[in-house]
């Protein structure tokens, strides 16, 4: 007789969610290295590199030719908007007194817009 072998659930179980106890002091560069390795049991070098890495997945999604957007799961949202150029003596809305005056040219640029994500709401409410 064959003994049938145990599957693996296809995923496996996460664990459970960190309890988020409130920070006092601005974290630096330095102190949330020293953070990230503290909690994870790894060394300071490997948490600079976690850091590098996710700094530079972060960056490569805002390049110019990147994907545009870029989302840290729960937490923020980074996205770009292209703003065309403006010409010389187009009107625009005066907004102390809302006449309508010619407006300076400005060139064409690209707006970044940070959104909070839920868990990132949920903890400012707190």
């Amino acid at each position: 007789m064959a003994l049938k072998a145990k599957k693996k659930p296809a995923f496996a179980k996460s664990k459970p969610a960190a309890v988020v106890r409130p920070i006092k002091q601005t974290l630096t560069k330095s102190t949330l290295l020293n953070l990230i390795a503290e909690k994870n049991d790894i060394s300071r070098k490997q948490a600079a590199d976690i850091l590098c890495t996710l700094e530079c997945a972060m960056l490569g999604s805002i390049h110019p030719s990147g994907a545009g957007t870029f989302i840290f799961p729960g937490l923020f949202k980074v996205t770009l908007r292209k703003v065309p150029a403006r010409k010389a003596g187009t009107l625009i809305r005066n907004p102390a007194t809302g006449e309508m005056m010619a407006a300076a040219a400005k060139p064409a640029s690209v707006r970044v817009k940070i959104r909070a994500l839920s868990k990132m709401k949920a903890a400012a409410l707190r």
